[in-house]
């Protein structure tokens, strides 16, 4: 499966590692804040209307709209109309219509590329004269903070400090700004420390952390303010160094002004300041959610070749935490080529097995709800990239592995359409119906499907349970953008309400080239996810694990070790199908 929680990447782009035996991305997440004191709280049931600008220039241009769809994608969590354009693009006193306004600063020098005097170039700073006269929220991430703080026209007030409580110090690119405190816990600031096969890390430096030999940092560059005026101006998150004795404000709320230090989109893992972002979000729009901690399990890649007495083991686990849970199922088992089984190739349906009987059986009594993965979680009966099997390869994109076990994400498949899309989707819905199995959610297999397929698909389901990757304009042939979400989205860029999948997976014996993951790597995320308020902790587990002392996790009975250390932090197992909010 693709190994969604490794954030290795080239200097800008995160990294993206597909593998069998526990599938994940290294899905790069992110979150912005948008500016309300923390004491207003919204009551209105009608959207609150906020705007999203973003840099477009460069030769990384395209990375400011890949942010602004991510940030919008957060901001699905809460009612709330999202418009969304280039910075170049606005129009003045534009941003008074909206609630709220967030700027996504991911380009040095964004109006140096554009000839003054030109169009884009006024835009861009009628935008700037606007956030310094207007008394709407807005928030700054990232870079460009100096065009308003360094250029202050008089006619805007009376000075910068003196309006907002703050300096603007300048970019800090050699302190190592790699962790960020919020609510007092310890998050990471942009670290990488594992590396899947074939990523660059070009720029990064050199970090070892408490339980793994290396690898990196790898976004420790700050944009730094300082507090003049406590009054105007309060630290809601601090970032530091655990390499120097650097210090700074991470999340600064300053007046109407909220400052974020970076732009909290790349190099992202599962304990990463983006928890905190994400729970400042209620307190910045004004829109507070009672604490809840809820947990969620999954078993996954659960078919009709599954071995009953797994599942009866993973099943008597989970009745013993009285946890209700979701099944992953694949409705339609394949290994043309016997990889698994002695050369013999293996075609099973679901529906007639013994394990859809097992299925029907938790689902009647209300144990179990069903999760489609797919049809048959591989493609064509060719290499994608691995083995042909079900559960090993991916169903909706083609992809390859390289000699050095990197993938190379080709693109979507080439049959691909709406129409094939729901009809293959269909066909395993059919499937599932014929064992007496009713789906409330369905699974992109190894989170990967086309844009046509993501859309097209929301006729057949209208929620995702898991990771989703995304394809914003501009970004290279091959490229996505993947993210996770500590919480629900009411509905994502695909229109989908998505069901949260934070804390990744129990992987003890991995592929070659890519991180193990143990139950105490699970309560760890769990124990960062407290930060989000109504945060959840969602995992999934492969009934199949077969633990040994030999393997990274040393053995033991790993479902249970990570159930109990989720139980304990306090959250509370619901069931899939439940959770509205």
């Amino acid at each position: 499966m693709f190994d969604r929680n490794s954030n290795a990447a080239s200097r800008r782009r995160p990294s993206r590692g597909l593998r069998k035996h526990g599938l994940a991305l290294a899905l790069t997440c992110a979150a912005l804040v948008v500016a309300f004191t923390t004491s207003t709280v919204r009551v209105s049931s009608a959207p609150l209307p906020v705007l999203i600008l973003y840099d477009s220039a460069g030769q990384w241009g395209y990375l400011g709209g890949e942010y602004a769809l991510m940030l919008q994608n957060l901001l699905g969590h809460f009612n709330v109309a999202v418009a969304s354009e280039p910075a170049s693009a606005y129009s003045a006193g534009q941003l008074n219509a909206y609630a709220a306004t967030f700027y996504i600063g991911s380009t040095y020098a964004e109006p140096s590329y554009y000839p003054s005097g030109s169009q884009q170039y006024t835009n861009y700073f009628a935008f700037v004269q606007d956030v310094a006269t207007t008394t709407k929220p807005v928030v700054w991430l990232g870079h460009n903070l100096w065009e308003m703080a360094w250029s202050w026209n008089p006619a805007w007030g009376p000075g910068f400090s003196n309006k907002f409580g703050i300096n603007y110090v300048g970019i800090d690119s050699t302190s190592q700004y790699n962790r960020v405190a919020y609510k007092n816990t310890e998050l990471l600031k942009g670290v990488v420390w594992w590396a899947n096969p074939g990523a660059d890390l070009t720029g990064c430096t050199a970090e070892t952390p408490f339980y793994l030999n290396g690898p990196h940092d790898c976004s420790t560059e700050m944009n730094v303010v300082a507090i003049t005026n406590a009054t105007l101006a309060q630290s809601n998150a601090n970032a530091y160094s655990t390499a120097t004795s650097a210090q700074a404000p991470y999340v600064t709320h300053a007046a109407n002004l909220w400052v974020v230090g970076d732009i909290p989109f790349a190099y992202v893992s599962e304990e990463d300041r983006y928890l905190a972002i994400a729970d400042l979000l209620h307190d910045m729009l004004g829109i507070n959610h009672a604490v809840n901690h809820r947990g969620l399990v999954r078993l996954e890649d659960v078919s009709a070749w599954t071995p009953v007495t797994d599942l009866n083991n993973a099943f008597n686990v989970l009745s013993a935490h009285g946890a209700p849970f979701s099944v992953a199922t694949i409705p339609h088992y394949l290994d043309p080529t016997g990889f698994y089984n002695g050369g013999v190739p293996v075609d099973l349906l679901i529906a007639g097995s013994q394990v859809g009987q097992k299925l029907h059986t938790w689902q009647k009594q209300g144990r179990a709800d069903i999760t489609q993965e797919g049809t048959t979680h591989q493609y064509d009966n060719i290499p994608n990239p691995y083995d042909e099997v079900s559960g090993d390869d991916a169903e909706f994109y083609r992809i390859t592995q390289n000699a050095d076990l990197s993938l190379t994400f080709q693109g979507p498949v080439p049959v691909d359409s709406a129409s094939w899309a729901t009809s293959r989707i269909a066909t395993g819905q059919s499937q599932l119906a014929n064992a007496g199995l009713s789906s409330f959610s369905w699974l992109a297999p190894h989170y990967v499907a086309s844009a046509t397929d993501y859309s097209a698909i929301r006729s057949n389901y209208q929620i995702h349970y898991g990771r989703v990757i995304y394809f914003p304009p501009g970004v290279p042939a091959g490229s996505f953008a993947g993210q996770f979400y500590p919480f629900t989205i009411k509905v994502d860029a695909y229109g989908y309400r998505v069901l949260p999948e934070n804390l990744a997976y129990i992987e003890p014996a991995p592929n070659p080239g890519f991180r193990p993951l143990c139950p105490n790597d699970l309560i760890r995320f769990a124990t960062k996810a407290l930060v989000v308020r109504d945060g959840f902790a969602s995992f999934f587990y492969d009934p199949t694990i077969v633990p040994s002392p030999s393997d990274a996790c040393g053995g033991g009975n790993y479902l249970d070790e990570t159930m109990t250390g989720i139980h304990n932090l306090g959250y509370t197992f619901v069931a899939g199908h439940s959770v509205t909010y």
